[in-house]
């Protein structure tokens, strides 16, 4: 239920945690002071303000001269800032205090009971002032001043500037908020457009490291997507210049009349070892369980494979890697695979280097130019310019070795070799 009257946008929310402690660390903070402030000085001023009665009162009771009356009720009472006025043969007539007085009239009553003489008060909140009626021996003494001789305002000015100061912090949280969230709509932005397809322009990350994070594993994301439609739409092209090449050849020797059923067999066979290629390469990695190997006991297990070509691999360490099996396996023996097409003798070597396991193949063959080394690991590219398969397949060993080693989380370089031919390295994570 709560969560259907919180904001939904990320500044709104950002908003709300920032305004609702605010708010309750300000009300805490107001009735605190408030108390604390108002009860003190309010206390301190009462206590002066009844002295000053109290100084007049005695003043009038030790020496009840005509003059020295006259001189307390103007000047001394001038200076201690009363109205003060004395009326001669008049009695008070007490009346009976509230149930429940407020704080400040409890104070003046608690006061002014040690003059012991009847007294009367009265606070008029509407005239803002204070009444006090003492009775002596002759007449009563009424004694009048504003009530912000004892009543402190300060404290509302503390609350108004409290609440300006707050104002304040918020406009400019506000606005750094606002600078916050910015690139984080450029993202959402960017995402929305690349989901349906549409040009996100130069998207260049920016924000918190957080946001530039999630910007930059966007902007990998979606050069992979896009890399991987242009791979699907040129492994389409591929197919369809591939398998036309076979069937016209086909096709040209029905129309010749000259049968040759060993050529037909063989064109079928290329084209099946083609579209499985085609499929497997489409399909990519499949589901498969990662589980602890000893990667020196699968390349000798693979190497017997290849039991009549020259593969050297002297390795005996026991070097234990979490990989999927059959991935890696595919991926080895598509490296030796090419290798063997270009070369005669094959060595390789298997480290253990920190973190990681580096595995290097090394031939003898032409290898490949520095220059080709980037392209070759696209689908379909061949470094000789003809498209036989009897020279150079069609482009896909290198390619998906690459892949899969960079699904593992490794590394997959190519450079030349101490034997004069291409290297491969491998680096896959422990």
């Amino acid at each position: 239920m709560i969560k259907k009257f919180l904001p939904q946008t990320l500044l709104g929310r950002s908003i709300m945690i920032l305004v609702f402690p605010l708010i309750i660390l300000q009300l805490i903070i107001t009735v605190i002071f408030y108390n604390r402030h108002w009860d003190t000085i309010t206390r301190h001023r009462t206590i002066d303000f009844v002295k000053d009665i109290t100084l007049i009162v005695e003043s009038f009771e030790k020496n009840k001269s005509i003059e020295n009356q006259k001189w307390t009720l103007n000047n001394v009472s001038e200076k201690l800032q009363l109205q003060t006025f004395y009326k001669k043969n008049v009695t008070l007539n007490l009346e009976q205090h509230e149930l429940k007085p407020t704080k400040l009239k409890k104070y003046l009553l608690k006061n002014l009971d040690p003059l012991n003489k009847k007294f009367s008060l009265d606070i008029n909140d509407k005239k803002k002032l204070i009444t006090v009626i003492v009775e002596l021996d002759e007449g009563v003494l009424e004694f009048r001043a504003n009530k912000k001789r004892i009543y402190s305002s300060t404290t509302y000015i503390f609350i108004l500037w409290m609440i300006s100061a707050s104002i304040i912090l918020f406009i400019v949280a506000l606005l750094f908020l606002k600078n916050q969230i910015k690139p984080i709509r450029k993202l959402a932005i960017a995402v929305d457009r690349f989901g349906k397809g549409k040009n996100i322009g130069n998207f260049k990350p920016s924000g918190a490291r957080e946001v530039r994070r999630v910007s930059n594993a966007f902007k990998i994301m979606k050069e992979r997507i896009e890399n991987s439609i242009s791979q699907r739409n040129k492994m389409f092209s591929s197919i369809s210049h591939d398998i036309r090449t076979i069937l016209t050849r086909m096709k040209l020797n029905l129309e010749l009349h000259k049968l040759d059923k060993g050529g037909l067999k063989k064109d079928l066979v290329e084209m099946e070892q083609m579209v499985e290629e085609y499929l497997k390469y489409a399909k990519g990695e499949e589901k498969e369980k990662i589980q602890k190997v000893n990667i020196t006991s699968l390349i000798n297990l693979i190497k017997k494979r290849y039991s009549k070509k020259n593969i050297y691999f002297n390795n005996g360490k026991k070097i234990n890697i979490s990989v999927r099996l059959n991935s890696i396996k595919r991926c080895i023996n598509n490296l030796l695979s090419n290798s063997l097409k270009f070369s005669k003798n094959i060595e390789i070597t298997c480290n253990k280097q920190n973190n990681y396991v580096e595995i290097i193949i090394d031939d003898d063959g032409p290898g490949i130019p520095k220059k080709e080394r980037k392209k070759v690991l696209q689908p379909f590219y061949r470094v000789e310019d003809s498209r036989n398969r009897d020279t150079g397949g069609i482009g896909l060993g290198i390619t998906i070795a690459a892949d899969i080693i960079n699904n593992h989380g490794g590394n997959f370089f190519l450079g030349k070799s101490p034997l004069g031919g291409l290297r491969t390295k491998i680096y896959l994570p422990i």
